[in-house]
């Protein structure tokens, strides 16, 4: 990379690479987009996999040296005019030539360090998650060279889980609608705007009624707003835990009044995010929100989502243990679906599982997925959990389920989830006298 690019200005540069930061950077480009045309560039923001756990395995220290390490690497591919910055932490913008993207992506797949630990050198290697940008207009600001390669960055770590992505229309669009519901999301909770819509489960053996979950449905004036499109963006920021608050008062609010009508109401699950555990009072605060309804605790059930991240993990134990603690029953949903493990059967203190419809979602059903099924629900079983089948669909799939042990059924096949209104009607007649 030309040293002509670089500004001699301090305050420009990052303090251990002494490569441009954002202020630095966006100056470079500046000064490039004076003497080449930008269309011939890609604009890189790539992010350092487990770097953190780099650190607290081996200091701070070795992690600034490894760091200097990858920097002096990366710099030494770059061509006089193309550009490197340090944003700070683990993060890093460039700008190369687009015939050159390719190998600069192959290039931060993996950068082996040295690393000094015990009187030796221990060698690792550094790869990149990677967001890039191949810039097809006039720049309408300087600050499109990161804020368009981090949109798709976004997308490779959270929404794609792919190292390297390229941005696209349809991840801008997204953006553009995230930005919207974020922009309308606090006057929508004043409002009253989001609902609970309840899908019901069903105990297959007698077709009745035993239970529900309660989902939630925005909506924005005469339109249905989908919960793909609001959730993420609520995930993404951490605000996810007000609505998931909201749902939760109005389902003991809809409780109170089935109990107050003299319909005998049915346990009701509502969804808490695993972004919600950055609330250190959340299962405090869910025991409030239960209690100062009036109702009785066993009418609520929290659903949560089993998660691979050990961390995590640990929170999400804690949190269940203390509902638990509470008398609040709890529900793993969606499992099966990644990587579960028999840890979490052995771990959590929960009432229920719920299975996940990848087991169910075929024509052919797997002996496999049988057996796995069978040992499952039996384990489930023994350890005093109730099981739960999510998805289902058709009668076959009724039957399969059926056949290894689990009769709770959730999904299509009985009912899609319904307004409070038609759900009151289901409550006073809980039995289903006829099927589709």
């Amino acid at each position: 990379m030309g040293d002509i690019l670089q500004t001699g200005n301090e305050r420009m540069v990052h303090y251990l690479t002494g490569l441009p930061n954002a202020g630095g950077y966006l100056q470079n480009i500046s000064m490039l987009s004076r003497s080449k045309n930008l269309q011939e560039y890609t604009a890189f923001y790539f992010n350092l996999k487990s770097f953190g756990n780099l650190n607290i395995r081996y200091g701070a220290d070795a992690g600034d040296k490894v760091l200097l390490q990858f920097t002096a690497k990366v710099s030494s591919f770059l061509e006089e005019d193309e550009l490197l910055g340090h944003l700070g932490g683990d993060n890093f913008v460039a700008l190369v030539k687009k015939d050159r993207k390719e190998k600069f992506c192959r290039l931060l797949n993996g950068i082996d360090a040295t690393i000094r630990c015990d009187n030796r050198n221990e060698k690792v290697r550094i790869s990149a998650t990677i967001g890039l940008w191949d810039i097809d207009h006039d720049l309408r600001e300087a600050g499109e060279v990161i804020g368009k390669p981090s949109i798709a960055l976004q997308h490779a770590k959270y929404v794609l889980h792919k190292p390297v992505v390229k941005l696209t229309d349809e991840m801008l669009n997204r953006v553009s609608t995230q930005k919207s519901v974020l922009e309308k999301y606090q006057k929508a909770l004043e409002d009253k705007e989001f609902l609970v819509f309840y899908q019901p489960k069903v105990d297959s053996m007698t077709n009745t009624l035993v239970g529900a979950e309660g989902l939630v449905r925005w909506k924005d004036g005469d339109k249905m707003i989908s919960p793909g499109v609001f959730i993420p963006p609520l995930e993404q920021n951490g605000e996810i835990v007000l609505l998931d608050y909201y749902v939760l008062k109005r389902a003991c609010e809809d409780i109170k009044a089935w109990i107050e009508a003299g319909i005998e109401p049915v346990t009701i699950s509502v969804n808490f995010s695993r972004r919600d555990l950055l609330d250190q009072d959340l299962a405090k605060n869910i025991d409030k929100i239960i209690t100062k309804s009036g109702i009785d605790k066993k009418y609520i059930e929290v659903e949560v989502t089993e998660t691979v991240d050990e961390q995590e993990h640990g929170e999400l134990a804690k949190f269940i243990s203390d509902l638990y603690d509470m008398g609040i029953k709890t529900a793993i949903d969606d499992f099966g679906a990644g990587y579960s493990s028999l840890a979490t059967l052995r771990e959590f203190r929960v009432h229920t599982l719920k299975i996940d419809r990848s087991f169910i979602n075929t024509d052919d059903f797997s002996w496999k997925d049988e057996i796995i099924l069978k040992h499952i629900i039996n384990m489930a079983e023994e350890l005093k959990m109730q099981v739960v089948t999510e998805g289902v669909e058709r009668e076959d799939q009724v039957g399969f389920v059926n056949n290894v042990g689990c009769y709770v059924i959730q999904g299509f096949y009985y009912d899609r989830p319904l307004p409070i209104e038609e759900f009151n009607e289901r409550l006073r007649n809980k039995v289903y006298s006829s099927l589709k």
